[in-house]
């Protein structure tokens, strides 16, 4: 991702101034495992969610679970379903299932785990990570992933079929968490089995709650892929300390490096990327990381990559992180939607936080134009507006200036700024990007608005 700094000449200056398919359906030749070739590499373990799911039946769980923070409903299905995958039980008991048929989530074994980075508010392209419903009726199929993973992947499901969140059984309907379970060993290179009872198998029903387990088969196929656990991968035990922005995060493991090490959590403005505070020392022997958490982090979790490589066994098992006062990292920061989409129905998305305070604080503008390379005008207003524009609705309205900019080849900019002495309390700063492009309803598209008030 892009990330750049700019002090007031620039953003706050300004502001101040003014594939392939792989379904359900498809049939599977050979006995035992398969693999549809590729991996997952550290750069791809990131997972969102799309939460457009159309029946009321995929989002009635509202009881919240300390292993998956911030989240219900769908999105915790669903990040139940990637955790099973995991190297080692999950939050170190696995719990969170709902069921006593499944007591333990993360069953892999294998050099791999994922990251959770928050909701998403689209569907992304076909190697955002993101799972989301798809309005389609495809004959028997509940869902498919779209590949190659090399880059990423999609995992779409059919919303002619009834959706169940659980947690417990499913008597009706389809089990998202189980069919999630089947695509996401898609999404780390395993095709179809023929082995009876395994998650990997092509034809399941999706109602019971049976694939939400997998099985000694799929274990076998994610370790053939990753590599078995490493007796040397890193390995996080507890978090400990302060895990609110600012504050030291005390991390206890195993494994880590004595320098060098990353630590990453999950970001605010859900662009996919993990937050990363890079070059982290670790004591006592390697089992003990003190970090300051960055005030970019939210609820989701936190991993540690070793400092040596990139290999599969470089990176710790993700624990859980309840980012304690974070919803007051965003106050004074406020999204004015619906943006501007294109003909995919695809939306830019802006987001900010951090400490408007002028003369002390610091914030940031984050950007994800779901376009690589994408260029574009970040508009400021001192009021909001709410003119028809180009097909969409003008939220800096009227236009006090404007900031020419480009993302990096993911779609996504990170811009850090401060407010100086001089700005007054109570003003208000509203900012809108505006991208050219051939697929908006009058050769534009634009993200939601994003209002900043200043304390």
């Amino acid at each position: 991702m892009k990330h750049h700094a700019f002090r007031l000449l620039a953003l706050a200056g300004l502001i101040a101034a003014s594939a392939s398919v792989a379904s359900l359906s498809a049939p599977a030749d050979a006995a035992g495992y398969t693999t549809i070739g590729g991996n997952l590499s550290l750069s791809q373990r990131d997972f969102r969610v799309f939460n457009n799911f159309s029946d009321s039946t995929a989002n009635n769980n509202t009881v919240a679970h300390a292993s998956f923070p911030g989240q219900t409903g769908a999105v915790m299905a669903v990040w139940k379903g990637q955790v099973e995958w995991a190297s080692e039980a999950y939050a170190g008991t696995g719990a969170g299932d709902g069921l006593t048929s499944n007591p333990v989530l993360g069953s892999g074994g294998a050099n791999f785990d994922n990251t959770f980075q928050g909701t998403h508010t689209a569907t992304g392209n076909t190697n955002a990570n993101v799972h989301s419903e798809l309005v389609s009726s495809q004959g028997n199929t509940l869902a498919y992933t779209e590949t190659p993973i090399s880059d990423g992947w999609r995992i779409r499901y059919i919303s002619t079929w009834t959706w169940h969140d659980g947690p417990g059984s499913v008597s009706s309907g389809i089990d998202l968490q189980g069919v999630a379970t089947h695509e996401i060993g898609h999404t780390l290179g395993l095709g179809h089995t023929s082995t009876s009872g395994a998650t990997m198998t092509a034809f399941i029903s999706g109602t019971g709650t049976a694939q939400r387990s997998i099985e000694t088969d799929d274990g076998n196929g994610v370790k053939f892929v990753y590599g078995t656990k490493s007796a040397t991968k890193p390995h996080i035990g507890a978090l400990s300390g302060s895990k609110t922005p600012g504050g030291t995060l005390t991390i206890t493991g195993t494994g880590f490096s004595t320098t060098g090490n990353e630590v990453w959590f999950t970001r605010q403005g859900n662009l996919g990327n993990p937050q990363k505070v890079t070059g982290v020392a670790s004591t006592s022997g390697g089992t003990v990381i003190n970090v300051v958490v960055p005030s970019t982090a939210t609820d989701g979790d936190v991993l540690v990559k070793h400092a040596t490589g990139s290999s599969h066994a470089n990176l710790s098992n993700a624990w859980p992180m309840d980012v304690g006062s974070a919803a007051t990292q965003s106050e004074g920061f406020t999204e004015l939607h619906p943006g501007l989409a294109d003909a995919s129905g695809a939306v830019p998305y802006l987001s900010g936080g951090g400490d408007l305070t002028p003369g002390t604080g610091g914030f940031f503008i984050e950007v994800d134009a779901l376009q690589p390379a994408a260029t574009g005008l970040l508009l400021v207003s001192l009021v909001q507006g709410a003119q028809p524009f180009k097909g969409g609705t003008l939220y800096a309205s009227p236009v006090a200036g404007q900031l020419g900019f480009g993302t990096d080849d993911e779609g996504q900019l990170i811009l850090d700024s401060a407010l100086p002495t001089g700005v007054a309390s109570g003003t208000t700063f509203v900012l809108q990007a505006w991208f050219a492009s051939s697929g908006g309803p009058q050769g534009f598209v634009a993200s939601n608005g994003l209002r900043l008030d200043v304390p």
